[in-house]
């Protein structure tokens, strides 16, 4: 089995799934997902990010790094309210979509390992769902070079998987990740669960349940590897009508998220957004 390298990775479904959609949101959510799952996917981050940026007390102007930028959504989300962000990926396929797309700010090509800046150098750092998808042994180098660029007094923005592993994800517990970016220092402001998807979970583990009636859709509507490329007519219209009821149960639990957010321990979503700010002396 080859070593998973993140550039390789990164920079195929950059190159792979890059022009899919307008946004460019395939190569950083979902690839080969449909355009609205992915833009639903999106909306709910969006709002966890605003979320957690009104816990900062950030000036307009304000420094942010944005580790892991991918084709650069929040880099110019960031330029559009008024703050003066700084974008990084590993990928410069990656980056090459993000400038076809607009983005204005600057853009570099480094690892967040060993980042090439100061330190201090920003105000705020973030990284949305890129942490988890580093190799285990260098997520705790990753934070510490992160917490590095930040100057005292500032911010960290985590959105990291707390539930489920993948070839090229490694999740830990809301615990796991506090506690590791606090052995660099910064302490936590709050934390809370993202995409909690009630409905569509209940979905997805009726399909699950009985898989073998969905030929070729597994619980996330995507193709199952190795699932034949020619089916029935009636394999067919039954994955379509699952594509469209699936549809409206994202549409209908993305509504309902907010209360799920109230009502539900934040260990039962799928994510956590997580806020720290680095003290003003480091001890």
């Amino acid at each position: 089995m080859s070593r998973y390298s993140p550039k390789e990775y990164w920079t195929n479904l950059a190159e792979r799934y890059g022009h899919e959609d307008g946004k460019a949101l395939a190569p950083v959510l979902h690839p080969g997902a449909p355009d609205w799952f992915n833009l639903r996917i999106h909306e709910l981050q969006e709002r966890a990010w605003r979320h957690a940026l009104s816990l900062c007390t950030l000036p307009k102007g304000a420094s942010v790094l944005d580790v892991g930028c991918g084709t650069g959504r929040w880099v110019r989300r960031y330029a559009q309210d008024g703050y003066s962000p700084v974008g990084l990926d590993g990928s410069l396929s990656m980056l090459k979509r993000a400038s076809e797309l607009g983005t204005l700010a600057p853009l570099l090509a480094a690892r967040l390992q060993s980042l090439p800046f100061r330190d201090g150098a920003f105000d705020c750092a973030q990284a949305i769902t890129v942490i988890q998808h580093i190799p285990a042994p260098e997520q705790q180098q990753a934070l510490e070079e992160l917490v590095r660029v930040i100057r005292p007094g500032g911010y960290l923005i985590l959105l990291e998987l707390i539930r489920g592993q993948a070839a090229h994800v490694v999740s830990h517990a809301p615990a796991d990740w506090i506690d590791r970016v606090r052995l660099c220092g910064p302490e936590l402001i709050s934390w809370f669960g993202q995409e909690f998807l009630l409905l569509d979970q209940i979905l997805s583990g009726a399909v699950s349940f009985s898989r073998g009636m969905l030929v070729g859709a597994d619980a996330d509507g995507l193709s199952l590897p190795g699932a034949p490329q020619t089916r029935t007519k009636r394999e067919q219209l039954t994955r379509n009508l699952y594509g469209k009821v699936r549809r409206i149960t994202v549409g209908l639990s993305t509504w309902v998220e907010p209360m799920a957010g109230r009502l539900c321990p934040a260990e039962w979503a799928t994510h956590g957004v997580f806020v720290f700010r680095k003290p003003l002396a480091q001890p």
